[in-house]
């Protein structure tokens, strides 16, 4: 019987998790859209973030681990939230191909943030454990066409600032300043640290995760190789 849900579609996430070892289930839901107001208990484990509380990427992990918590499952639950973030602006997966030009013009050639938050809800607590990853990555400037073609490809239409930097996208990141695995959306090494914690057993370390999953891909970014995992 698995004893681990990833409550994800995403199959960057389900890719990741895979590189550590584990045996899990997918059950994606749709928790991170709910509106309810969040116990206060709940509130106070948050890591701080500026940007206020409904956008705040752990609490939208959480929500999505309560929901599949709430369907009946005992398993332990994991879920993440990624968000893109620049000038203070939340840049969210683009609305149709004109939105993703407007979101890659606003980064092209600039810094912005991406965070990922974190809950993995243990099979013996009904107390979460959360954490938020941050990482700064910079995009090349871009042309016009440049920006165009990519959009073309299809690839960042279900990709927080319209960009995957594992795959296509990553030939217009110039530079990635902390864990990779943050920007593509399950940071390797803050996963393994609540899993441990929730008292499960990872089979690899988070550097065989790093290089196993790097394997997968066709192609490495070239800001891979200045990134840790």
């Amino acid at each position: 019987m698995d004893s681990l849900i990833l409550a994800s579609a995403s199959p960057r996430r389900h890719d990741l998790l895979s590189s550590l070892g584990l045996s899990f289930i997918i059950e994606a839901n749709d928790g991170e859209e709910r509106q309810d107001q969040v116990p206060s208990a709940i509130v106070e484990l948050l890591p701080a973030f500026d940007l206020g509380l409904a956008n705040h990427p752990t609490l939208l992990a959480w929500r999505k681990a309560q929901a599949a918590r709430e369907v009946g499952h005992s398993a332990a639950i994991l879920a993440a939230d990624t968000i893109v973030v620049i000038d203070s602006l939340i840049l969210g997966k683009p609305r149709d191909p004109a939105h993703a030009y407007e979101l890659l013009r606003r980064l092209a050639g600039r810094w912005h943030t991406v965070y990922t938050g974190v809950v993995v809800l243990p099979t013996t607590s009904d107390q979460p454990l959360c954490e938020l990853a941050a990482a700064q990555v910079r995009l090349s400037p871009l042309s016009d066409a440049e920006i165009w073609d990519y959009i073309a490809t299809g690839e960042p239409m279900d990709k927080a600032g319209a960009y995957g930097v594992q795959g296509i996208g990553g030939r217009l990141v110039e530079e990635v300043k902390g864990s990779f695995t943050t920007v593509v959306g399950l940071p390797l090494p803050t996963t393994v640290s609540l899993l441990t914690q929730a008292g499960m057993y990872i089979p690899y370390t988070v550097e065989q995760a790093w290089q196993r999953w790097r394997a997968t891909l066709a192609k490495e970014p070239l800001c891979m190789q200045q990134s840790k995992c």
